[in-house]
């Protein structure tokens, strides 16, 4: 792995990390030492909760044993497999899994898309701005496609009413701008979407876009 993705790991609790690889839907390797000295290496397959707090951890290992103890007993964890766990170990500083930097997108090829993506938002959408936006990282390449599909799939859930039909027809064109945080906001039926592009994208983005369109139309 590149050296500098190491920098932008947070310190985190073991609570926090265990939660994390268990919400992963690929199974990630860990190891786990307890604080009577036993090691033990597999993936998660199931953490109990008791009024808001992990409780008990239940992993299989590569050799299909299963191994129960109690979180409060841990004294290490260790991410055997850290570039699947990019994002969550940077607490979204690297916006993609290392893998899906394998994808191609180049800067012509994403303006080709985002013609194609307007067009299917309707014919009165005159013009997509990225200006604001810098293109240099395929990174932020990539997550200005997932914006725009977001975008597209929350559209298509509002539009099947009639009321939700004329409230899209205000808007002429849709900017791009980057921000700490997600907002949008539509003034002289421009809709701007902020948000922090090179980052890791909100979870469920389509619904998230959905809600504050729904505020701003």
């Amino acid at each position: 792995m590149d050296k500098s993705y190491y920098k932008a790991f947070v310190a985190q609790t073991p609570e926090e990390i265990l939660m994390s690889v268990f919400k992963k839907e690929e199974d990630i390797l860990i190891g786990i030492s307890l604080d009577n000295g036993t090691y033990l290496e597999g993936a998660i397959l199931n953490i109990s909760k008791e009024d808001n707090h992990l409780k008990s951890v239940c992993i299989l290992s590569q050799d299909e044993q299963v191994s129960f103890f109690n979180v409060h007993r841990i004294a290490v964890v260790i991410i055997k497999q850290p570039k699947k766990m990019v994002v969550e170990l940077s607490k979204g500083a690297i916006s993609r899994p290392l893998s899906s930097t394998e994808e191609k997108l180049t800067v012509l090829q994403l303006k080709r898309w985002l013609q194609n993506e307007q067009i299917q938002l309707g014919s009165h959408i005159q013009e997509f701005n990225i200006e604001g936006i810098s293109v240099d990282e395929l990174n932020n390449r990539l997550n200005i496609q997932d914006v725009f599909k977001a975008l597209n799939n929350a559209i298509n859930q509002i539009t099947k009413d009639a009321l939700g039909k004329e409230a899209w027809q205000g808007v002429n064109s849709i900017a791009l701008k980057q921000a700490e945080t997600i907002q949008l906001q539509f003034t002289n039926k421009v809709l701007t979407i902020s948000i922090a592009i090179n980052k890791a994208l909100p979870n469920k983005l389509s619904e998230v876009i959905e809600e504050k369109l729904l505020q701003v139309l």
